[in-house]
């Protein structure tokens, strides 16, 4: 079969398949298929993720099997991939390393390029799941579909949104101009807001500073922040009123008009930037009209989402 990769041979049904990046297991559950093992984005010092619920955030609810630790996604352990002697590798084409192929069947995808829905094509073939990809992907488009109906009133009013990247510390700043939260909002029918002679293309994200920021007009400023620190010993909670706390202490951010409206929100960058694939966009999609449409605030919403079994049921039923 053919991948961004180039063209793998795969022989019978892989058992034991490994995924290099949370992207690939948000993909591989919504097919219904379980990690035999895991590289995230935080390092987990164990061997495995015993207690995957607790260990692996968001994605973790829906996973059944204790898949082996393969430590960062940036640099995956080749030692215990070979000693684990997997069926197929599942990768990002960033991860390209000939020692995978040596080891096992490898698959690697674009997420630059491609959409999820293209993607997952690619993964349902290698994984001989190509009868469920059509009940994923209608799955969905229902979910879209009620979101965009519930938020249509808002999107008529208020259809300008900012998409910014931001640390806890406030030192690193950039404009999400493509992913799968940033393309989720525009099907949904909101209007992106960008910066002028600033190309848009798969990838970039243009690093600016708070003056700059404070300069862009939108009606709804979505601010992604992340974790610093964290370890499988204690609770996965992105300190969001921390960073809504600092934005209220700058008067430079105090200018726009989505502040003054109360239009700024706050949530969790590994949900809106990280995970991707259809499990993430299921839990956007289930968050989105709780964190819009509630009376108007400066806010954070730290319940990403309460319904995550109902969403689950959503994508595999």
């Amino acid at each position: 079969m053919k991948h961004a990769g180039g063209e793998t041979t795969i022989c019978g049904k892989p058992q034991k398949v490994v995924a290099l990046e949370p992207k690939l297991l948000s993909m591989m559950l919504a097919l219904d298929v379980q990690p035999f093992a895991y590289a995230d984005t935080y390092l987990l010092r164990a061997r495995q993720f015993d207690n995957p619920s607790q260990q692996i955030p968001y994605l973790g609810n829906f996973v059944t099997t204790q898949p082996i630790n393969l430590g960062d996604r940036n640099n995956p352990s080749l030692e215990a991939l070979t000693l684990l002697k997997p069926d197929l590798i599942l990768g990002i084409k960033f991860q390209e390393n000939q020692l995978l192929s040596a080891i096992a069947p490898t698959v690697l995808i674009d997420n630059t390029e491609e959409t999820w829905q293209d993607n997952i094509q690619i993964l349902a073939k290698a994984l001989h799941r190509e009868d469920n990809v059509q009940q994923v992907i209608d799955s969905h488009k229902q979910q879209l579909a009620e979101v965009r109906s519930k938020l249509a009133p808002l999107i008529n009013t208020h259809p300008r949104v900012l998409n910014v990247v931001c640390s806890q510390s406030m030192d690193y700043i950039e404009i999400s101009y493509s992913g799968d939260a940033v393309r989720l909002l525009e099907e949904i029918g909101f209007q992106s807001v960008l910066l002028q002679d600033v190309e848009r293309k798969p990838g970039v994200r243009p690093v600016v500073t708070i003056e700059t920021l404070s300069q862009l007009d939108a009606d709804i400023i979505i601010v992604h922040t992340w974790l610093d620190h964290w370890n499988d010993e204690s609770t996965y909670n992105v300190p969001l009123e921390k960073l809504q706390q600092k934005w209220a202490k700058n008067p430079l951010l105090h200018n726009s008009r989505a502040w003054k409206e109360g239009r700024v929100y706050f949530v969790d960058h590994r949900v809106w930037g990280v995970i991707g694939g259809p499990m993430a966009d299921s839990l956007i999609l289930e968050q989105l009209p709780t964190l819009l449409l509630s009376p108007a605030k400066s806010k954070s919403n730290s319940r990403t989402t309460k319904k995550i079994s109902a969403t689950c049921t959503r994508l595999s039923d």
